[in-house]
């Protein structure tokens, strides 16, 4: 019998000391950057990071330095609060959001409204809401936090501390360079300026993004199948932002984002359409900027195709703002009383690209992929385009 207790113990023990090294590894190496920003700082986090869980903490340990609120996807990530600044005087934090979805964004306008003295949010909408509605199964940096959700605190942070330690490990013995973020929230661009320059040297940056956009063409001929049932859900989401607004008395403005013309493609699409009618009707003066233009058929003001660059968010700040747009077709505000006609200068200008697409090749030898048999191209322009906003930058690093 003793020696039957003695093993129990024993197992029990070595159990216990398995869980307190599994602990310590969470905590101390801290994988996922959340207990480093638990006091709201930890602007060393990127979006390998739990960048929700910072963005929250901030927003709980300096709101009184902010008056007003961004609120969007990985995109959002390039405006500059600074900037924002020029549009109404409000000093803004920048709760960008990866992979954002409408159910993120209203926790985090209902925790700002209910929890800070916010006079304004800034709501942006990248399209990629729409598609892709649900974040949840994506893992533990797209979890809403409990800070912002109301659940328990106390098992978040008991989960945070018994995550698998392979995770740790891996932290631990692989190299990651930081990009230091910004206090007010905005994404730290320079890695991504360099990078674009040091493609330049070697005159394959215009290649190596050509060849990132054919995903997106299969979308002339057909739509993103399963997002009719998602655009009822965003709707009624956006409905509830609007109301947790008003009952706070906190202005709320929309506005669409600026897309590169290949994602585009991708999104443009009668379910788009329906959606972004619905959108102004219920918002009405809706700043649109996902519009055909040159600025979007620039490869250069953007860091991927996915996401645009600081010059790209100024330029759409100035534009909101009364100030002189030079290019062409970049921002429209849509009304209740325009959106049907700028539906069908939509599928007009879409009708237009495709023709192009269907009659222009990029040239063979600048081709570096043989997985395409055929090098369609839209009219993308060069880096001595007028409408590239990037070129006269000096990288600060």
């Amino acid at each position: 019998m003793l020696k039957a207790k003695k093993w129990v113990f024993s197992f029990v023990a070595l159990i216990l000391a398995c869980l307190m090294v599994i602990m310590s590894l969470n905590y101390f190496v801290d994988p996922y950057g959340y207990f480093t920003c638990q006091n709201g700082e930890g602007y060393d986090l990127d979006y390998y990071d739990y960048l929700r869980e910072q963005k929250a903490q901030h927003i709980k340990h300096f709101s009184d330095e902010y008056d007003a609120y961004l609120i969007g996807g990985s995109k959002a990530g390039a405006i500059r609060p600074e900037k924002l600044k020029e549009l109404d005087g409000y000093n803004y934090y920048n709760c960008w959001l990866l992979s954002g979805n409408f159910p993120d964004y209203l926790a985090y306008v209902k925790y700002i409204c209910e929890n800070t003295k916010a006079k304004k949010i800034l709501l942006q909408i990248s399209t990629s809401e729409l598609f892709e509605l649900d974040r949840g199964d994506y893992g533990t940096i797209y979890e809403v936090p409990a800070v912002v959700s109301g659940e328990s605190k106390w098992m978040e942070t008991v989960s945070m501390l018994m995550k698998n330690p392979s995770v740790a490990w891996e932290e631990m013995t692989t190299e990651k360079k930081v990009n230091k973020n910004f206090k007010t929230g905005e994404r730290n661009l320079e890695n991504n300026y360099a990078f674009l320059y040091q493609w330049l040297k070697y005159d394959a940056w215009f290649r190596r993004f050509f060849h990132s956009t054919y995903p997106y063409y299969k979308y002339f001929d057909k739509e993103v199948e399963g997002i009719e049932g998602n655009k009822e859900t965003c709707i009624d989401i956006l409905k509830e932002i609007k109301s947790v607004c008003e009952e706070n008395g906190v202005e709320l403005q929309v506005y669409f984002a600026s897309l590169f013309s290949a994602q585009m493609v991708q999104y443009e699409c009668e379910t788009f359409y329906d959606f972004m009618e619905e959108v102004v009707m219920l918002f009405d003066d809706v700043w649109c900027f996902n519009t055909y233009n040159d600025v979007a058929l620039c490869p250069y003001n953007y860091y991927n195709p996915s996401h645009f660059f600081y010059e790209v968010g100024d330029l759409m700040i100035d534009t909101m703002a009364g100030k002189e747009c030079p290019y062409k077709g970049f921002g429209q505000v849509l009304k209740r009383t325009n959106i049907g006609s700028v539906i069908e200068q939509r599928r007009a200008s879409m009708k237009e690209w495709k023709a192009y697409y269907d009659t222009h090749y990029y040239p063979e030898y600048m081709s570096c992929n043989i997985r395409y048999k055929e090098h369609k191209t839209l009219p993308y322009t060069g880096w001595d385009s007028e409408a590239n906003l990037v070129k006269n930058r000096k990288l600060t690093n």
